[in-house]
């Protein structure tokens, strides 16, 4: 079975018996470690997964639209708006007046009570990490596969997928 190729208008083909192996090693790998990872945290968290990772998006930018959020998080929009509304109300959160961009847009940045609130559910992912990755990798892998990451995700990026 054949694909277009949008990059040359030709027809790309689907994975052969090798790369089909290893892609299910990656997925199955992926997902299990997504699981064992979130698992970890989210046992001990007072946020869930979805609440520390917004909170952690805004918490490394001065201010951030909604929008910007949601696509820095991979949540819905609309999911995001809920849960600015409520670390608003729970002060974890507090909206950016006099932004010099187009009005119509909600600026949020994180509070002191936010940061306070999401560091000890980063500090928990980082030992996760560390324990279920890095301890897992050699130096040289851990960044080759943290670099092949970046280099799919600026691919996707760019083609607006």
């Amino acid at each position: 079975m054949l694909q277009q190729n949008e990059a040359d208008g030709g027809l790309a083909p689907v994975l052969d018996g090798a790369e089909r192996d290893l892609w299910q090693q990656f997925v199955t790998g992926g997902w299990v470690l997504y699981r064992a990872l979130f698992n970890q945290i989210d046992s001990s968290a007072a946020l869930s997964s979805a609440d520390w990772r917004v909170l952690e998006v805004l918490a490394a930018a001065e201010g951030l639209r909604i929008s910007d959020l949601a696509e820095a998080t991979q949540i819905p929009v609309s999911t995001v708006s809920r849960q600015v509304v409520r670390f608003i109300e729970k002060g974890y959160m507090a909206r950016l007046e006099n932004v010099d961009y187009d009005a119509r847009q909600k600026w949020v940045t994180i509070t002191d009570a936010g940061r306070e609130m999401v560091q000890p559910i980063l500090d928990e992912r980082d030992r996760a990490v560390r324990r279920l990755v890095i301890d897992s990798l050699s130096p040289d892998e851990f960044d080759t596969l943290c670099r092949t990451f970046g280099k799919i995700g600026e691919r996707i990026a760019r083609e607006g997928l």
